[in-house]
């Protein structure tokens, strides 16, 4: 039983590998199930036993993606100071591993269309706030932080930097990272002093 769980993880695994490759290279329209399945080296009926369907699949695609983003993301701010220097080095980071090739097309071009708005949003959100989120508060130190206060704070940065990386996926020449991390620090050393000034 276990040996079955183990080789039915493994096969999961290169049907998730396979996708991921052709989704990128070639779009999530372009690629079939039975050309996933193929590259993966199973059967379209083994296929189908793992997932419900190819839009399934690119979900957890773009899951697994997230993840791997956001801890890129993380080992980039973690080798800067600590304070509003690491935390703008994580957004430098998010906005420049944005444009990356797979995770361009796959998560900020296909997703939206294809999971639809609030599945995207759902997987984007609970993903980037498990970073953000604790960022804030340490920035914050050891003041409390209503959650209310610090969840909109998250939302309003994440927003901002979501956005910015679509801008920049489009070339909108209006749009500079400069500008856009200047904008972030603006808010976080408001959001200090509103913290600040709520527990003095």
């Amino acid at each position: 039983m276990k040996r079955s769980a183990a080789d039915a993880a493994i096969t999961r695994g290169d049907i998730i590998r396979t996708a991921r490759k052709l989704f990128s290279d070639k779009g999530y329209a372009q690629s079939t199930t039975s050309e996933i399945a193929r590259g993966a080296g199973v059967t379209e009926g083994a296929f189908f036993h793992h997932f419900k369907g190819k839009r399934e699949l690119f979900a957890e695609v773009v899951r697994q993606l997230q993840r791997e983003f956001d801890r890129a993301v993380s080992d980039a701010a973690i080798e800067a100071p600590p304070g509003i220097v690491r935390f703008l080095a994580g957004a430098r980071a998010s906005l420049q591993l944005s444009q990356k090739q797979e995770y361009l097309r796959i998560v900020l071009i296909d997703a939206p269309g294809i999971l639809g708005h609030m599945q995207w949003k759902e997987i984007d959100t609970s993903i980037a706030l498990e970073a953000i989120e604790p960022a804030l508060r340490s920035l914050a130190g050891n003041r409390t932080v209503p959650k209310t206060r610090l969840r909109a704070t998250a939302l309003s940065i994440l927003g901002l930097l979501n956005e910015s990386c679509f801008a920049l996926a489009s070339k909108d020449p209006c749009v500079d990272e400069v500008d856009v991390l200047e904008t972030i620090e603006a808010i976080l050393n408001l959001w200090i002093t509103t913290i600040q000034s709520a527990s003095a």
